[in-house]
C-alpha cells in the first residue's frame, strides 16, 4: 500500500523506490561536527532520492501517529521556552538524558510500536513495514541527519514518556521531555532523590524503545540555590525565563558549523535565534557583526521557507 501511495503521489514507478529502499542504508553520506558542549557527533545524510522519500514519509505516515504531550521537542508551535517555562516555578530540578539516543531506537521497536497500536496500522502490511524500516532507518537504527528520525523517535517513546508522566503525577512532579533530555521538577524538597532511581528502573524495564541507556554521567540535580537550567534558558529565582551565557555560546557554535548542521538542528537554531532575539536584541546585533546577516538571517528563516 505504502509504495503504491507513494508511487502516485510522487511520480515515482513503483521499481524505483523499491530499488532506493533496498540500498538505503548504503545512501548516507558520514561526517562529524563539534557538539557544543564538546567532542563531536556523527551525522548521517541520506542522499537526495532517499530523503524526498523520507520526508513524504514524515508528511504522510509518521505525523498522524500520537505523541505524548510531555514530549517537546521537533513539534510544529513549540520551543525550548515552552518547554523550560513547565519548570519555571519550581524550586528543584532534576536533569536527566540517553547516550546514543537515536541510534538507540531499532527497527525492531518500531516493530513492537506497530503490534501494541493495531488500529494505527489496520491497513499495513508486512511489506509496508519492511519498506518503512529500509527507509526510515539506517542499518536497522535511526539516525541523526533523517527527517524522519525526531518524529518516529517521539511516537516510539510515547509510551515510555507515559509512564514517566505518571510517576511524575503521583509525586506532584512535573515532567517533560526534549529529545533525549529528562527534566524534572518540583516545589518539594527530598522528592527527586527517591524519583531518579524510580526514574531508572522504568527506563531499565522498558519493552519500547528496548535499549535506551542513561548516561549517569550527565545526571544533574540544581536548586534555587544555584544555576537551574533547562535546554539552555535560566530558571530565574523570580520565577522568569532568561538567555544565559551558555546559549549564546551554543548559537555562535551552531552558526560558525552551519553547514555541517542537520535539518533538525537548524530548525533548533532557528528557534533558538527568534528566543535569543525577543530577550536580548543586541546578542543578534553581534551576531551579525561576526557572521553576516545573511548567514543570520538564512539560519532564523528556517521553517518559513523549504529547507536546502
Amino acid at each position: 500500500m505504502i509504495v503504491q501511495q507513494m508511487s502516485n503521489a510522487l511520480g515515482l514507478p513503483e521499481a524505483h523506490i523499491l530499488s532506493i529502499a533496498h540500498a538505503a542504508s548504503h545512501s548516507y553520506k558520514q561526517y562529524a561536527i563539534k557538539k557544543h558542549g564538546g567532542g563531536t557527533r556523527t551525522i548521517f545524510h541520506p542522499a537526495r532520492p532517499l530523503k524526498a522519500l523520507q520526508r513524504w514519509l514524515l508528511r504522510e505516515v509518521v505525523a498522524k501517529w500520537p505523541v505524548h504531550p510531555a514530549a517537546m521537542a521537533y513539534r510544529r508551535g513549540i520551543s525550548i521556552l515552552d518547554n523550560a517555562s513547565v519548570h519555571r516555578e519550581s524550586k528543584f530540578l532534576l536533569r536527566m538524558d540517553f547516550a546514543d539516543f537515536f541510534a538507540s531506537i531499532t527497527a525492531a521497536d518500531l516493530k513492537r510500536y506497530i503490534q501494541d497500536h493495531p488500529a494505527l496500522f489496520s491497513d499495513w502490511s508486512n511489506d509496508d513495514t519492511v519498506l518503512f524500516c529500509n527507509l526510515a532507518f539506517r542499518f536497522g537504527s535511526l539516525t541523526i541527519g533523517a527527517p524522519t528520525s525526531p518524529a518516529i523517535a517521539n511516537a516510539v517513546c510515547q509510551d515510555m514518556d507515559v509512564q514517566l508522566s505518571g510517576l511524575c503525577s503521583k509525586h506532584q512532579v512535573n515532567y517533560t521531555r526534549y529529545a533525549d533530555d529528562l527534566f524534572f521538577s518540583t516545589k518539594q524538597p527530598n522528592i527527586l532523590g527517591a524519583l531518579e532511581i524510580e526514574v531508572s528502573s522504568i527506563i531499565a524495564n522498558l519493552a519500547t524503545p528496548a535499549g535506551l541507556v542513561l548516561n549517569s554521567a550527565k545526571t544533574r540535580h540544581s536548586s534555587k540555590k544555584g544555576a537551574r537550567r533547562v535546554t539552555g534558558i535560566v530558571l530565574g529565582s523570580d520565577g522568569n525565563t532568561y538567555i544565559g551565557r551558555q546559549l549564546k555560546r551554543r548559537i555562535r557554535a551552531m552558526l560558525h558549523t552551519y553547514g555541517g548542521l542537520s535539518v533538525e538542528e537548524r530548525a533548533t537554531l532557528a528557534g533558538l535565534l527568534a528566543y535569543a532575539s525577543g530577550f536580548d536584541p543586541d546578542f543578534k546585533n553581534s551576531l551579525i557583526d561576526k557572521y553576516g546577516l545573511a548567514v543570520v538571517q538564512k539560519a532564523s528563516n528556517v521553517g518559513k521557507q523549504p529547507s536546502p
